[in-house]
């Protein structure tokens, strides 16, 4: 199956996705004593993936996180992968890495994070344009998202920027995904949740079947209510990406325990809102005028 058909049969139950940004100096000092940087990097994430994978539908790992300890980092990312698909293959891997290569360059990095590290999907700037996303399209069951708008405070700076027909940059690559780009169904949109009013304007551009991947949830500044502004017209369509909330709840030995409780509380807030947003989708005409 593709990613879009896998990443669908389980928006019914979760649309919630934990960001494993697993960051070696924020551990519980239980996991790192007496271990090896790759495995209490793993060992940690392990515990998190299973005391987690029936509340989610999807995993992301910030890449920079395990590449900034050299091989170590990148071996306990690998294993972290691997531990995934062979007990719970249902669900997606997604790499938050947002490339920016094109042509041959592209093709070695979709070999490097789909063959080598059995990622699903991974992020993508889109500043080359289409020659960014071409090489991907080989793997039509894996996808790609292409950045939109982003949850930090000075993505306005570049992205809000009007063009000449009036459009923002922003909505201008959101039609191009939509229009141009996602030739074989996966090629999506990650936009952030700090910006509700143009992630509205995304939803509105890419209609009902675009997949967005909605980041910056919690610390970031995120609201769990403006989630309604990325959601299709039956709720679905909108992964929420959590991590830093989820993942370090806390520091203590009952860590995995507290991520469960806090994803599974998410998750449940999540549910929530979407039901009764299908019931009465007018709420969503706040940012209409």
């Amino acid at each position: 199956m593709s990613f879009l058909q896998k990443i669908s049969q389980g928006m019914n139950k979760s649309l919630l996705c934990i960001g494993l940004d697993s960051d070696y100096e924020r551990l519980p000092e239980a996991v790192k004593k007496n271990n090896s940087l790759e495995k209490s990097i793993f060992n940690f994430n392990k515990e998190i993936i299973d005391s987690t994978h029936d509340l989610v539908i999807a995993y992301k790992p910030n890449v920079v996180f395990y590449s900034a300890y050299g091989i170590s980092g990148l071996k306990a990312l690998k294993k972290t992968n691997e531990y995934i698909k062979k007990h719970h293959p249902a669900i997606q891997i997604i790499a938050d890495c947002k490339r920016s290569e094109m042509l041959r360059s592209a093709e070695l990095a979709a070999k490097e994070l789909f063959d080598e590290f059995l990622f699903d999907a991974f992020t993508v700037t889109p500043w080359f344009g289409y020659d960014t996303v071409e090489p991907y399209q080989q793997y039509k069951d894996k996808a790609v998202f292409i950045l939109c708008h982003d949850s930090n405070p000075s993505a306005p700076e570049i992205q809000d920027v009007e063009l000449k027909n009036g459009k923002f940059l922003y909505e201008y690559v959101a039609e191009l995904v939509q229009k141009k780009w996602n030739k074989n169904r996966n090629v999506f949109i990650e936009a952030g949740l700090t910006f509700p009013r143009q992630l509205k304007q995304i939803r509105r551009i890419s209609g009902d079947d675009m997949i967005i991947l909605s980041v910056g949830l919690g610390l970031q500044g995120g609201k769990l209510e403006d989630i309604i502004y990325g959601l299709n017209t039956k709720g679905t369509n909108l992964i929420v990406s959590s991590s830093r909330d989820i993942i370090f709840a806390s520091q203590g030995k009952d860590f995995s325990d507290k991520a469960r409780n806090k994803a599974k509380e998410i998750r449940d807030n999540v549910n929530t809102i979407r039901k009764e947003f299908c019931k009465n989708q007018s709420i969503v005409i706040k940012f209409d005028s």
